[in-house]
């Protein structure tokens, strides 16, 4: 379908000479970036791995910048993050991934760990999200040039925060159906906003950089999803030591055999991992009301809404 579809894009403006310093300093900055938020929790954020790991990230990224900045082609032309609207719309691009992907990863852990699905099962559960956001990619799009930008990314940010927002009712007793229709509503919400999103890159870039900076939108969503599993992943962790401690200080165990000790410590951790769910899903949903307020800055000119049903990116 690709080979038939498909039709293969040509920029008119031929790159006269490759960027590869560019190109290699920025592999060396993200490679890095993206190891300590792996292997953070693990190491320890202020370890020494993780501490060599900022300083290669901060001294590759800062090579990378000067190189940028005196190349002729360079991979990324930084007169975008001149343009308000690409701006707004790369940080709005950033919150809503970091909310999203920080709070989707837990859901297949919290399905195999507590409701004890395996993973074939876990996996069936996220075949709507596909469904629901293939029904809201295209309503999003005709939407184009008809409806300001920013509000169609507005609503479709904010139905995901609300969507993420009842995963925080998720216990040992939910069912299938508990986790996929929140899955499925987050997935339309996102949808129906991505179009838009790529829209406006498309349309406040010059045509001949539309490539570059479609890249850059999705190398941003790209690190703010690996962002937010390293966050949330740590206050999950952190959040469920501290519920740990506080649950086991203000209770009582009327008994003195070993067996109902083992039972209340067992039910008093499954108190603590859940409770820690919840208020990381709730977090989630705050991190993507943050990005529906953000999405409002995304401002873009009649003009260009009327260029944007023209262009379409993907």
């Amino acid at each position: 379908m690709a080979l038939k579809y498909v039709t293969e894009s040509v920029s008119e403006k031929k790159t006269v000479k490759f960027d590869w310093w560019g190109a290699i300093t920025l592999g060396i900055a993200l490679s890095s970036l993206v190891l300590v938020l792996d292997k953070g929790i693990d190491w320890g954020w202020f370890s020494i791995e993780s501490i060599v790991s900022y300083l290669v990230t901060v001294l590759f990224s800062t090579l990378f910048i000067k190189i940028e900045k005196n190349h002729t082609d360079p991979i990324v032309d930084f007169k975008f993050f001149k343009i308000p609207a690409f701006v707004n719309t790369l940080i709005n691009n950033f919150v809503v991934f970091m909310g999203m992907m920080g709070g989707i990863f837990l859901i297949p852990v919290f399905a195999q760990t507590f409701l004890g699905y395996g993973a074939t099962e876990t996996g069936f559960l996220f075949m709507p999200l596909a469904f629901a956001m293939m029904l809201g990619a295209p309503i999003g799009g005709k939407l184009t040039g008809k409806v300001e930008p920013r509000y169609v990314i507005a609503v479709s940010t904010l139905i995901a925060a609300i969507a993420l927002y009842f995963f925080s009712y998720l216990d040992p007793r939910s069912t299938a159906i508990d986790i996929i229709w929140p899955l499925s509503l987050m997935a339309f919400g996102m949808g129906f906003g991505m179009a838009q999103r790529t829209n406006i890159i498309a349309t406040v870039v010059p045509v001949h950089e539309i490539g570059m900076a479609s890249s850059v939108l999705a190398l941003a969503r790209n690190v703010a999803g690996a962002f937010g599993i390293a966050v949330f992943g740590t206050i999950l962790s952190n959040l469920t030591e501290s519920n740990v401690s506080k649950i086991a200080r203000y209770s009582t165990i009327h008994s003195t055999n070993p067996l109902d000790y083992q039972k209340a410590i067992a039910l008093i951790t499954l108190k603590a991992q859940i409770s820690a769910y919840g208020s990381v899903f709730i977090f989630a949903s705050v991190v993507l009301l943050i990005g529906t307020v953000l999405a409002l800055r995304i401002k873009v000119t009649k003009k260009q809404m009327e260029n944007a049903g023209e262009v379409h990116v993907e």
